[in-house]
């Protein structure tokens, strides 16, 4: 027992050595922590000399953890969340488990939405919170614990898993359906420069795909401009079902 007790750190050390293990730096755990860069670095340092080995890699780029840094991470986590829950049930309070998602706003409202209902009557033990993100982040500095995101991107500490492949169509109002694509002006989305020259080369199409002439942020604003007969946008086909089922837009190409 005693030398269990000599081996275990105070409080303070674990919190900084998990962050730094979460989040891959010193600058990032320091921000998550509230505390100054190097209170986080001499709280690691005096673990690693309590223990007697070094947890964490440093270099130029960030940190990395060592084989013995990997492991003890793991139950340091399991440690504080043991503690976390413990501290709750003294206290009286059922501890909330809950879910922090992100997503791309018009995925959000066009695919998602309409299938919450479904998960929340199946887990209702589960408090769900909501954030539009668009582009890549870091999951951890957020308090975000997964996010729905579009391609592959970069996602430091993040296990990448295929929810769907996505198919692009050419679409347009109505009125300018029947007019060769070539003929007609281009709307893209900002996040996607080449797309419209993907899929003119990748379906074949003659030349070099004319250059888009507007560029929007959102799917959404890209499809209302589509509708409105601005020009043809190339869109995913699962987020405009509802405007070709309506007859608000027509699709051409593929």
């Amino acid at each position: 027992m005693a030398m269990q007790r000599r081996l275990l750190p105070n409080t303070g050390a674990l919190l900084a050595f998990d962050a730094v293990a979460r989040l891959g730096s010193f600058t990032a755990a320091a921000r998550d922590l509230a505390l100054t860069q190097g209170a986080v670095s001499r709280q690691v340092a005096q673990l690693e000399g309590q223990l007697g080995v070094a947890l964490l890699h440093r270099g130029a780029r960030g940190t990395t953890l060592t084989e013995a840094g990997g492991g003890y991470a793991k139950r340091v986590r399991a440690a504080l969340e043991m503690l976390g829950l413990g501290a709750m049930e003294a206290m009286g309070q059922a501890p909330e488990r809950a879910l922090r998602l992100a997503f791309l706003p018009t995925f959000g409202t066009r695919w998602l939405m309409p299938r919450i209902p479904r998960f929340v009557r199946r887990h209702p033990e589960i408090t769900l919170h909501f954030a539009t993100r668009i582009g890549p982040f870091v999951l951890g500095e957020e308090g975000i614990d997964a996010a729905i995101q579009s391609g592959t991107g970069e996602w430091p500490g993040a296990r990448l898993t295929l929810l769907m492949s996505e198919m692009v169509i050419p679409v347009a109002s109505p009125d300018l359906a029947r007019t060769p694509l070539h003929k007609l002006p281009l709307l893209a989305l900002s996040t996607r420069p080449e797309g419209w020259a993907d899929w003119w080369r990748d379906t074949g199409q003659s030349g070099a795909a004319p250059p888009s002439v507007m560029r929007f942020e959102h799917v959404s604003t890209l499809a209302q401009a589509a509708a409105a007969g601005m020009g043809a946008a190339l869109m995913p086909a699962f987020l405009i079902r509802p405007e070709l089922e309506a007859g608000e837009s027509g699709a051409s190409g593929i």
